[in-house]
């Protein structure tokens, strides 16, 4: 990709402030992300409620360590008790989407929660649920996301403790031309090609 395609394609602040990605590769069979993970974000309990996505993904751990849980809604029985949730269905305003709809509460069960550092990947089938935790500040990660499994049209699922869908006011910026620069730096700097020739 050309920079200015890169710069069209990536954003900062997605979804929550300090939360950066870079669009390396964008096809409708491949597209590559690279996501910055900084300041308060790394604080948070979880970086975004647990959801499913469009599409079949690996993640790859380029600096620090994070985590990654996996939920299925509970069955409702005495041993499989689970947290009630909101559920909203999401249309991304990166594809055209008004965000937030609320549908209904629904309970979901944590099944696992892994850590992975720095070179560890793992794989995410589009329908499961799952949210991620940054266990480090500066934590880097690239997303590998593959064709589409769930039209653009069509909304993904998101579950939120909160009644009330989040104030989306201030996201999604997109980068100056140096502030993208510095941030391929950052990732060629970790071993990742760019593709892009940096001055």
């Amino acid at each position: 990709m050309e920079i200015e395609q890169v710069i069209e394609n990536s954003y900062r602040d997605l979804h929550v402030k300090g939360f950066d990605y870079v669009c390396l590769k964008l096809t409708p069979e491949h597209t590559r992300k690279v996501y910055f993970f900084d300041g308060k974000v790394s604080q948070l309990p979880e970086v975004v409620s647990p959801h499913d996505h469009r599409y079949d993904f690996t993640t790859t751990v380029l600096a620090g360590v994070m985590s990654n849980s996996t939920y299925r809604e509970a069955k409702g029985c005495e041993d499989d008790i689970g947290t009630t949730y909101n559920e909203f269905e999401w249309r991304t305003p990166l594809n055209g989407g008004d965000g937030f709809t609320f549908k209904k509460e629904t309970e979901l069960f944590e099944t696992q929660r892994f850590q992975y550092a720095n070179g560890e990947v793992y794989f995410m089938r589009a329908e499961q649920f799952h949210t991620i935790r940054m266990k480090q500040e500066g934590t880097v990660i690239m997303l590998d996301q593959f064709a589409d499994r769930v039209p653009v049209g069509q909304p993904t699922r998101t579950f939120m403790l909160d009644r009330k869908a989040p104030d989306m006011s201030g996201l999604y910026n997109k980068f100056t031309p140096d502030q993208l620069l510095y941030r391929l730096r950052q990732i060629e700097a970790l071993g990742v090609s760019t593709g892009i020739a940096l001055s």
